[in-house]
């Protein structure tokens, strides 16, 4: 499999554990507010060598290994990949957007992956603005049903600048981050959820759109006000700062 970098252990890209992460290079979407921009465009291929080159050296420390991108299920490998990071007896974390159902669904049969991290772009009339490609409306709800399977799991949703019709940019509102709510449970036909709000974070030269570098972190309020409009349909939803 192709993995672009071997990014530091942490405390928080997995809740509860100390995981290593695997960056992987290359991505279907191109989500205007994406902050990996610059891994995307620089990362080398260290290949799966390399990565577990790298785990063997901090072995004592972690017991989990989060496997992000980019979108890691565009990637050929990603189920040996995953078979082998258990071979460790470690856990797996899968951050994805979404789009491939398929890839999840022999993920979860073979009980490969321990935590799926989805990211939920919004309400489903604004998925192609921010994911910035159209048609994946279809394998995003088979996939949100299909991460709800999973023996742990979230949704989440960035509170990020939207480029809208007339060239119009403005944030996610309260009411549409409340819209994607109601989607994931009319989809998965239960509310009982973990659902994150966040905050977009700007990053000069770092963002696949230009124009939204200019836009300030998402606003305290905001991240408040769609909490509160959030949680009356899902009530495990937080922020996440």
């Amino acid at each position: 499999m192709k993995i672009g970098a071997a990014l530091e252990f942490n405390l928080i890209d997995y809740p509860g554990r100390i995981a290593a992460v695997a960056f992987t290079p290359g991505c279907n979407y191109a989500c205007p507010h994406c902050h990996a921009a610059p891994l995307l465009s620089k990362a080398a291929d260290i290949g799966d060598k390399g990565f577990f080159d790298y785990l063997d050296t901090v072995k004592d420390w972690v017991n989990a290994v989060v496997i992000c991108g980019g979108e890691p299920t565009i990637q050929d490998g990603l189920e040996e990949f995953a078979r082998t990071v258990r071979s460790r007896n470690l856990a797996v974390k899968l951050d994805t957007n979404g789009s491939n159902p398929g890839v999840l669904s022999r993920l979860l049969s073979e009980k490969l992956v321990d935590y799926v991290a989805m990211d939920v772009k919004g309400p489903r009339f604004l998925w192609p603005a921010t994911a910035g490609v159209e048609g994946h409306e279809g394998a995003m709800a088979e996939s949100l049903k299909l991460v709800a399977s999973f023996p742990d799991y979230e949704f989440r949703t960035t509170i990020a600048p939207v480029v809208r019709s007339g060239e119009e940019i403005s944030f996610l509102t309260s009411q549409e981050i409340a819209a994607a709510a109601r989607l994931i449970v009319s989809v998965t036909g239960s509310d009982a959820h973990k659902y994150f709000v966040q905050k977009f974070v700007p990053r000069k030269d770092g963002l696949l759109d230009k124009r939204l570098e200019s836009f300030p972190e998402t606003p305290p309020q905001l991240l408040q006000a769609a909490h509160q409009e959030a949680v009356r349909h899902i009530p495990n939803t937080r922020i996440r700062g």
